[in-house]
């Protein structure tokens, strides 16, 4: 069987993600204590104790999503043995890719997903901007309507009618109130920047000296990138890629249409929610598509998976 395995990004988080694996195995807390000793973060406290609104802060809701996604693929790789197709993660989900395929360490994972959200957080508080959903209509749709809001632009393309725009928070506004007489529904993200748009080329550069800082590998399972939708295991167009996607759409619907036409049979999610599951059923309805955050999630997919692909 092909198996896509995809990794989840922020909004994601909750209190409490990951619990019942390391409640099934206490070995798999070890990864999120690296996190803490590498962060310098109590990643464990909020992820288990929260509150909601401190887990969601940037600084540590990279860290504990990367770290509880991390919890999971291990559980998933160890239950079954699976080596994926191939790889793709969403915006904070491709570096947990990346740490997948082995390009970087879990350590060394843990310090870019640190220093890239201080770096993202750092930017956001200059710009005091931030990212508007827009459902309902096509990416084509809203490139004519944000052409009369010129400090907007598109931040992820995550579905056929699922676009999101980043920008300063007063012309998102006026936006979001253009949007509501025309009987468009749109829904601010609980999230502190513009992230994947212009505002965030000086977070790029920064980060650019982060990344000199990593002995980067070639990835040992092809990985789709953010930034071009295409896949790679070169070491050198996978760092050019994490620069890129910081300040550029994140083009999820080309990754998916694109894995697709590899003759993939199914689609699996590790990591917090289901978020991207349900993203991607909309986008290829027709192929089947897992999560895998707990034991029983585990446990569907992998009935499906011994039951040799019988549903």
């Amino acid at each position: 069987m092909k198996i896509s395995v995809v990794f989840p990004g922020q909004a994601s988080q909750y209190v409490g993600m990951g619990k019942e694996i390391i409640e099934e195995n206490s070995k798999y807390r070890e990864i999120l204590e690296i996190g803490e000793k590498v962060t310098g973060l109590p990643i464990v406290e909020k992820i288990y104790n929260g509150p909601l609104e401190e887990l969601t802060r940037t600084l540590y809701c990279q860290p504990s999503v990367f770290g509880v996604s991390l919890v999971c693929w291990k559980y998933f790789k160890e239950k079954t043995g699976i080596t994926p197709f191939c790889l793709a993660g969403h915006s904070l989900g491709e570096y947990t890719a990346l740490c997948a395929g082995n390009v970087f360490s879990v350590e060394e994972g843990f310090y870019l997903v640190k220093r890239r959200a201080q770096i993202m957080d750092d930017i956001s508080q200059n710009v005091n901007g931030s990212l508007l959903a827009i459902l309902g209509i096509s990416l084509r749709d809203v490139e004519v309507i944000i052409k009369n809001f010129d400090e907007i632009e598109v931040s992820n393309i995550n579905s056929y009618n699922q676009i999101i725009v980043g920008g300063p928070k007063v012309q998102l506004e006026k936006l979001e109130k253009f949007l509501k007489d025309k009987r468009i529904k749109a829904i601010f993200l609980k999230v502190s920047g513009p992230f994947h748009t212009k505002y965030m080329k000086q977070a790029s550069e920064k980060m650019e000296k982060v990344l000199r800082e990593i002995n980067f590998k070639n990835s040992e399972i092809p990985v789709y990138l953010n930034y071009s939708a295409k896949k790679t295991i070169d070491k050198d167009e996978i760092k050019d890629g994490l620069l890129k996607q910081l300040y550029n759409p994140v083009k999820w619907v080309e990754t998916i249409e694109n894995i697709t036409k590899e003759g993939i049979d199914c689609f699996v999610e590790i990591g917090p929610k289901n978020v991207l599951k349900k993203l991607i059923e909309t986008i290829v309805p027709n192929i089947l598509s897992f999560n895998i955050e707990n034991p029983k999630t585990f446990q569907e997919f992998y009935s499906f998976f011994k039951g040799g692909g019988n549903v």
